[in-house]
């Protein structure tokens, strides 16, 4: 028993020396209540937030040394929709990043949770003449804080995190969460993506954020400025010709809706008026991707956008 018990001792030590290598186990005090993940590299387990409620978070970080900054990290919204993608793309590309995804162990709230909280709500219009009214949303607010306050320190307390190469990303209703944050707390993360954002969202009210942080841009305090990467795919107002109807009325429709929430016309209009600004709180790179739609523009932004922050 005594040879049992060094030989596992051993073990131990040897796994502790590892993982504090590769920046796994940045405290070993902080124990992890998770399942392994099936990707590799990776974790998955249920975060519980004093504030709003449980969420499902798969992290993955690389098997290498831990750089002289601290890791670079990317926090994913609609993280199960991306993440197994993303880590494939930056194992494949060799890219030195922590990937925290964020989603719901069951049922969905990201509409409550992305959306921010106008002083007065304007249901969007459909092309059928009913109006969107939203069952949930104005949540992004207290969304933010379980970001601020309780996942991010709970990620760098278990690995080194570079507190300079902080990244979010958000597509559709993320998109806007991105863009809220941006306005409302822009030294929250370094890099912000928004993809293909859901601007329509009370008849363009994140356009009167954006006004907003213009406004007070000066007064900012920000050790460096903030970068946005804004982008949309240039099929995503029209038709692609591909779709099948069981109606040509049901066809009109969806033309109409898409024209209605003007994706791309959106994009380029928060583009003009933050290119427009003389602030320097914050540097914009907008992007419109030929030939892809809503679905399928998400996973292109994030390798094109993580290429060239991590070249």
């Amino acid at each position: 028993m005594a040879i049992l018990g060094r030989v596992v001792s051993g073990l131990l030590v040897c796994l502790s020396s590892i993982l504090l290598l590769t920046g796994y186990a940045k405290n070993e005090n902080n124990p992890i209540n998770s399942e392994v993940n099936t990707v590799k590299n990776s974790q998955t387990e249920i975060v519980h937030s004093k504030i709003i409620g449980d969420y499902k978070i798969a992290i993955y970080h690389p098997d290498t040394a831990i750089p002289p900054q601290g890791w670079p990290v990317i926090y994913l919204l609609d993280g199960d929709s991306f993440f197994t993608d993303v880590v494939d793309f930056v194992q494949r590309q060799s890219m030195p990043i922590i990937v925290v995804a964020i989603d719901y162990p069951e049922q969905t709230r990201r509409m409550r949770d992305y959306l921010p909280n106008p002083p007065e709500l304007i249901p969007e219009v459909l092309s059928n003449g009913k109006a969107n009214v939203l069952e949930a949303y104005g949540g992004a607010d207290d969304f933010g804080g379980f970001l601020q306050t309780e996942l991010k320190p709970r990620v760098e307390q278990r690995f080194a995190i570079d507190p300079n190469r902080q990244i979010i990303f958000g597509h559709s209703i993320g998109g806007i969460f991105v863009l809220h944050t941006l306005f409302t707390q822009p030294n929250a993360f370094s890099d912000y993506i928004a993809s293909s954002p859901s601007i329509w969202f009370n008849d363009r009210y994140i356009l009167q954020e954006a006004q907003n942080f213009l406004a007070d841009s000066k007064s900012i305090n920000l050790a460096h400025p903030a970068h946005l990467y804004l982008s949309v795919g240039a099929l995503e107002q029209s038709l692609t010709g591909k779709e099948v109807f069981p109606s040509e009325t049901a066809k009109q429709l969806r033309a109409q809706h898409l024209q209605n929430r003007r994706m791309v016309d959106n994009v380029r209009d928060l583009a003009t008026l933050l290119s427009n600004s003389s602030t320097d709180a914050l540097s914009v790179e907008t992007k419109i991707y030929p030939q892809q739609i809503h679905q399928t523009v998400g996973i292109l932004v994030l390798e094109e956008r993580l290429s060239q922050l991590l070249q």
